[in-house]
């Protein structure tokens, strides 16, 4: 899709979440959610967000061992805006980019080692959701079908991606970096380390937004907070939404409330200030990484 087209998409989702917003009233109801909102869970929140960006530093840390978990913390902060904010997942060139101006590491060994810390995402992320879609569906009987149709779906992109990958690799640059990466870099122990602190990720970020929907007097457990937010997190890999990813982000998670018979206009509301949160917090995080990366750049060049 050319640049003018989509960003003309773009605006358009925008202007219809702007409107569903106005429909159902979204405003005066989100007046009563910050009312009464918790401060201490809201803090706890935080926490539990900003450690996230500590695991993902960690697995980076695993194959970028010349590199110090602060540095990399720093860099995780700035990264994660950039995706929260640019479409499918476009603001991922940021990551490359930032090793290379700040610590000098090639762009395909770090484009490969991205790549490979995405899939191990999706794997992570594919075994909580199915835990989750098994617990919520032991309570619902009609969503039984979700985990069902979620096993096969994710066993057959698995399976494609692979053979997609072999097929591709030596016509793609990223996907051959993918390959080199992994043959020059990754051991066994390696392996085993990325993926604990990939799933710690997951794991963390999803205690984030129980905490943050728990500061807006949301009572869902664990698990129904893994349910819902996940249809959230798809839609971030969507080839168009909206500036800052308002209106898909939502749509993703109003879908999941609705599956466990939330009302549309509350599920909008609570989804709606649950992306605010998110985006303010991404926010001030990203911005602290990059004060600090500038100030470690005037400190190496000095």
């Amino acid at each position: 899709m050319k640049k003018s087209s989509s960003l003309t998409v773009s605006f358009l989702i925008l202007l219809i979440f702007i409107y569903f917003l106005y429909e159902y009233r979204v405003f005066s109801n989100l007046e009563q959610i910050v009312s009464n909102l918790d401060p201490l869970l809201l803090f706890i929140s935080l926490l539990l967000y900003v450690s996230t960006y500590f695991f993902r530093a960690k697995r980076f840390t695993v194959m970028f061992p010349q590199i110090s978990t602060k540095d990399l913390t720093a860099v995780m902060a700035v990264h994660t805006f950039f995706n929260n904010v640019f479409p499918f997942r476009s603001g991922e060139a940021s990551f490359p980019i930032i090793l290379k101006k700040f610590f000098g590491v090639e762009l395909s060994i770090s484009s490969g080692a991205l790549l490979f810390a995405r899939l191990l995402d999706l794997i992570s992320l594919s075994f909580l959701f199915l835990i989750s879609s098994l617990v919520v569906a032991s309570h619902e009987r009609k969503l039984l079908l979700i985990p069902l149709v979620s096993i096969l779906a994710v066993t057959l992109v698995l399976v494609l991606a692979l053979k997609l990958l072999k097929m591709l690799r030596n016509r793609f640059f990223v996907i051959g970096a993918l390959f080199y990466f992994f043959n020059q870099f990754v051991s066994t122990r390696k392996l085993s380390l990325i993926a604990l602190y990939s799933l710690l990720t997951w794991l963390f970020k999803f205690s984030s937004f129980y905490f943050i929907l728990r500061a807006a007097g949301v009572n869902l457990n664990f698990f129904q907070t893994v349910f819902v937010s996940t249809f959230g997190e798809i839609t971030t890999v969507l080839p168009v939404h909206s500036i800052g990813g308002f209106g898909t982000y939502e749509a993703g998670l109003v879908g999941g409330f609705k599956l466990l018979g939330v009302k549309t206009s509350y599920a909008l509301t609570v989804a709606f200030y649950f992306h605010v949160i998110l985006l303010v917090m991404s926010g001030l995080l990203a911005l602290a990484g990059w004060v600090y990366l500038q100030f470690r750049l005037k400190r190496v060049y000095r």
